[in-house]
């Protein structure tokens, strides 16, 4: 019986540590298709916390186009193009020590940002699987998902 139950806890602590699997994924644009990296998850959900979903869309106006290069401490997801209306997303399970961190440099007409994209201390209070994020004209807006609306995070200024 001891020894059925500690096989037991072993299986699920090792479970719970298995390495986050990270998926990209990046609709077409202009034509062009920009590559994908995939890593396949098996389809396994952690025990302490699901899969997280981060889309980065561009919601600028008059056509503006932007320059979007995200990344973490282990997964660089290099620079991509994304005309209006398009997105970058990626999907991951935060890491047991509780220090997920994705960062976005965005170039955009006459701006440049650097901002988290995603940290666990902060996200876990506004997304649990959807974590989406809208870059505008006036700055950029994460999606509350607990109360189903936009909230302004970032500022900047490109003219219409």
């Amino acid at each position: 019986m001891l020894k059925a139950l500690v096989i037991t806890i072993i299986v699920l602590f090792l479970m719970i540590i298995r390495v986050p699997a990270v998926q990209i994924s990046q609709q077409e644009n202009g034509g062009r298709k920009i590559l994908a990296n995939h890593q396949d998850d098996l389809g396994h959900d952690g025990l302490l916390d699901g899969k997280k979903t981060v889309r980065v869309l561009n919601g600028m106006n008059n056509g503006i186009v932007v320059y979007l290069h995200c990344q973490s401490k282990d997964d660089d997801f290099h620079q991509h193009v994304l005309a209006v209306g398009k997105y970058q997303q990626w999907s991951f399970r935060d890491n047991i020590g509780g220090t997920t961190l994705y960062w976005c440099t965005m170039d955009a007409n006459n701006v440049h940002e650097s901002f988290e994209v995603y940290s666990v201390e902060v996200e876990e209070m506004i997304c649990d699987t959807q974590c989406y994020r809208i870059l505008k004209n006036d700055g950029a807006y994460f999606f509350n998902q607990f109360q189903s609306k936009w909230e302004k995070r970032l500022s900047w200024y490109i003219p219409n």
